[in-house]
């Protein structure tokens, strides 16, 4: 059992559940906080409900949180391992502070990356439609972050027989990526806003502060490569 604290950077939302994840000061990596039950067996035990994520919640983008964690069981796999570890709940989750979305990135700043290749430490692979993916198993990061210049980034819906995701184009250097946007803030502003004033804030912003990460492996597919947060400077 090992005292983690981190700067609560990464919110995803499935459905009713989320992912968090956050930056870990002193040990200088990203940290993935899951339930002390989590299994490998069961992909719905390793996600928080709302009863532990959301403004006045621990896990609210922003704070600062103290907590007791373990390591990852041995059957975790890469590269999720590589920040997965497993919340004491016997203890208390203390909120020892909150900051700004500029005050995160530059708290964060020794994270980010100058490419997705190098967020994930050599392990994506880019096909032709922009979507990019890290093989199952691949030792290495599975959370980082890029800044782009607004005029990079093009959020946009994709209509799935009767479901709307919301996704985005990223330029960076040549390449484009066509990326899943599973960030609970750009979700809800999308949702309640529209795509358009989505578009307008990032375009609004002078950079763009990028939070990425991998998707768990399904079945035969790998690791895809997410936005788990935009931070609009």
């Amino acid at each position: 059992m090992a005292v983690f604290e981190i700067i609560i950077t990464d919110i995803t939302c499935y459905g009713t559940l989320y992912c968090v994840a956050g930056w870990e000061h002193r040990r200088r990596q990203m940290i993935r906080p899951e339930p002390p039950t989590a299994s490998n067996t069961s992909e719905g035990s390793r996600f928080w409900n709302e009863h532990h994520v959301g403004p006045g919640r621990p896990f609210s983008i922003g704070n600062i949180i103290r907590f007791d964690a373990s390591p990852p069981p041995n059957d975790f796999p890469f590269p999720h391992a590589t920040e997965d570890c497993l919340v004491n709940l016997s203890r208390p989750i203390d909120i020892v502070g909150n900051l700004a979305f500029s005050q995160i990135a530059r708290a964060v700043a020794g994270g980010i990356s100058s490419s997705l290749e190098a967020a994930f430490d050599g392990g994506l692979v880019r096909v032709a439609s922009g979507k990019a993916y890290v093989a199952g198993g691949h030792f290495g990061r599975s959370l980082g972050a890029i800044e782009i210049a607004p005029s990079r980034l093009q959020l946009y819906v994709d209509t799935y027989g009767d479901k709307q995701r919301l996704r985005c184009r990223i330029g960076i250097g040549n390449n484009l990526y066509d990326l899943s946007v599973p960030a609970d803030a750009a979700r809800t502003r999308w949702k309640a806003a529209g795509i358009d004033v989505l578009q307008n804030d990032a375009k609004g912003s002078t950079r763009i502060h990028v939070r990425v990460g991998l998707s768990r492996p399904f079945g035969e597919h790998p690791c895809y490569a997410q936005v788990n947060g935009l931070y609009f400077l």
